[in-house]
């Protein structure tokens, strides 16, 4: 029986706390399974993008993909989205503890990585749920990253860079790997990453053809949403970027909160710019100048996905659900490395408090407004850089742990 219950207990938890949960997934915020077969819809009938659904600002590649679901009663659409997001939620705790595990030659026992899962799970459940309350699609696009990042561990290139391009050409945000993968000359990874992206954001113009439209989708997005976002975010026909936001936790709705973009738009740029700039380098140190060692991908994925964050003009909360990587990986780190412990349970405590514990259902509104508008978020994510620059400078020690069996109890036979 015991055996049964380790096996299939986890399993059983799931589908409890997902039936239960469904109800709150049903709330009338549901614009995801609204918006996005709206988009699928306007590919389907010949429409422009920018007039037919003005407020879908994401890669056309992403509406193709959704096509499936135009068609589908209400009813329907939203139990294969909610099981398919809780699918996809599931694997990118399993692959990013995958990845991490090969940070360390001895294995994570029964015990010590059901620890790390439960550690992993309160540190980053709060975006996960996030994810399926707003009916996004973010962990999708997180978990072909991961897809991506388990073909390039294990030398599979072409088909890793592939899947994270896919990822890429559905959530833009991706594409920070493609000079990741320059940079490490994994050149296959990075021309297979290229082909599967431009294959799909092109897909929607080889199959679709917007009717009266001097441009196609894939370009009008370039044109009105992507560039506009970077270069030129007053003449974008929805910026929603733009102004004091406290809903916008990246770097740039940080800024944003402090200096006025209307009465002094030259200092908000240059300070937007510099801090950007301040924190690509930081990134671009801790990944390039770091000892060379088999095993730190899960590291080099953690800063990457963190600057996903950051570095977009606009972060919504559901989007910090890729910090199931980092935490993952650093809750492995925390109860493996015993060099590096006490750091790192400064660091993980002070970024559970900036990201979850000063903003939540619990703490109440207001209390999580103040939080907001303090930018918690983007600081409790920076935080977690800390540690992984620790664990960057000195990596032998993870290559050098072993378990720490005192505190815990005899693994079952």
């Amino acid at each position: 029986m015991r055996k049964w219950l380790d096996r299939y207990g986890p399993w059983i938890a799931l589908v409890v706390a997902s039936v239960a949960y469904y109800r709150r997934y049903l709330s009338p915020q549901d614009a995801g399974m609204l918006l996005y077969p709206q988009a699928a819809q306007c590919l389907i009938d010949n429409k422009i993008m920018q007039v037919c659904a003005g407020a879908f600002t994401y890669p056309p590649g992403f509406a193709f993909v959704m096509t499936p679901f135009a068609a589908m009663p209400m009813g329907l659409r939203l139990i294969v989205w909610y099981v398919i997001t809780i699918g996809v939620t599931v694997g990118a705790y399993k692959l990013s503890e995958r990845l991490a595990a090969r940070l360390f030659v001895e294995p994570f026992g029964l015990v010590e990585q059901g620890w790390a899962r439960i550690l992993a799970l309160v540190l980053s459940i709060k975006f996960a749920l996030a994810v399926l309350e707003n009916q996004a699609y973010d962990t999708l696009s997180l978990v072909f990253v991961m897809l991506g990042l388990m073909g390039l561990a294990h030398r599979r290139d072409a088909l890793g860079g592939a899947a994270i391009g896919l990822a890429a050409a559905i959530k833009a945000t991706p594409l920070i790997f493609l000079p990741y993968l320059i940079v490490k000359r994994r050149f296959v990874a990075a021309a297979a990453f290229t082909a599967a992206y431009l294959l799909l954001s092109f897909a929607p113009d080889i199959v679709f053809t917007p009717v009266g439209a001097s441009e196609g989708y894939f370009a009008a997005w370039l044109h009105h949403i992507a560039g506009a976002s970077l270069l030129n975010p007053e003449a974008a026909q929805f910026n929603f970027w733009s102004g004091a936001n406290s809903l916008n936790h990246s770097l740039r709705g940080a800024v944003s909160l402090q200096i006025n973009e209307v009465t002094q738009g030259g200092l908000f740029k240059a300070v937007w710019y510099g801090v950007d700039l301040a924190f690509i380098a930081l990134c671009a140190a801790l990944i390039m100048l770091r000892k060379e060692r088999p095993g730190l991908l899960a590291i080099d994925a953690s800063i990457l996905l963190i600057a996903t964050l950051m570095l977009s003009p606009m972060t919504s909360r559901s989007h910090y659900v890729v910090l199931i990587v980092p935490y993952v990986t650093l809750s492995m780190v925390l109860l493996r490395d015993q060099a590096t412990k006490w750091i790192g349970i400064a660091v993980l405590g002070l970024s559970f408090i900036l990201l979850t514990a000063t903003s939540n259902d619990v703490v109440g509104k207001a209390m999580s407004d103040w939080a907001y508008f303090h930018s918690f978020l983007v600081l409790g994510a920076l935080a977690m850089l800390i540690y992984i620059a620790v664990i960057v400078w000195n990596p032998a020690t993870l290559r050098d742990a072993r378990p720490y069996v005192a505190p815990w109890p005899k693994e079952p036979t």
